[in-house]
């Protein structure tokens, strides 16, 4: 079915409208990253962590079903790198269906894959973990607790409204000037 709908595509690139020939050529690329998908699913599951890495950032200009389940698969690589990546897109991508995979990787031993995990949360907009989040703000490290506070704010929930005015007197600048940026984004 791919295969007919490229050929017919294929003609449409010596059209006398440019723009025509453009958006012909945009499907067709569509079209054949669709249809190359599975590759990316072997790729993943290569040796060489620069084949699994470049699969990641592959994934990431493709909107598919197919490569959500890829990035959450990537999720739980052996390179902390790839892992980070992978649950960074799954945010990007508002990926709520794959919520319980993001959460999951914020008790990654390796904290910039906790970090980008937890701005992963705030990216979905998902406010069902939000008390997991506000007891984030206890972590012994400042980085976790600012990247809590910003994934709060992302989620624009008011209930937050009251632990984050706390933490506008915090010692640490970062955690303060978080809590700022934070509190503005809330509804």
């Amino acid at each position: 079915m791919i295969n007919e709908r490229l050929e017919a595509l294929k003609l449409l690139l010596k059209d006398r409208d440019e723009q025509v020939r453009q958006h012909a050529a945009e499907a067709i690329e569509k079209l054949n990253v669709r249809n190359e998908i599975n590759k990316f699913a072997e790729a993943l599951k290569n040796d060489d962590v620069m084949t699994r890495s470049r699969a990641v950032f592959g994934l990431a200009g493709i909107n598919t079903q197919k490569s959500l389940e890829y990035l959450a698969i990537a999720s739980a690589d052996m390179e902390a790198g790839i892992r980070a990546h992978a649950v960074r897109l799954l945010g990007e991508k508002k990926a709520v269906q794959y919520i319980d995979v993001i959460l999951k990787r914020t008790g990654d031993n390796d904290v910039n894959v906790k970090i980008e995990a937890i701005k992963a949360l705030g990216e979905t907009g998902s406010s069902a973990h939000l008390a997991y989040l506000l007891q984030l703000l206890k972590d012994q490290n400042k980085d976790v607790v600012a990247a809590a506070i910003l994934a709060i704010g992302k989620i624009k929930d008011a209930r937050a409204e009251k632990p984050l005015m706390i933490l506008l007197s915090h010692p640490v600048p970062e955690i303060r000037s978080a809590s700022a940026i934070a509190l503005a984004e809330l509804d």
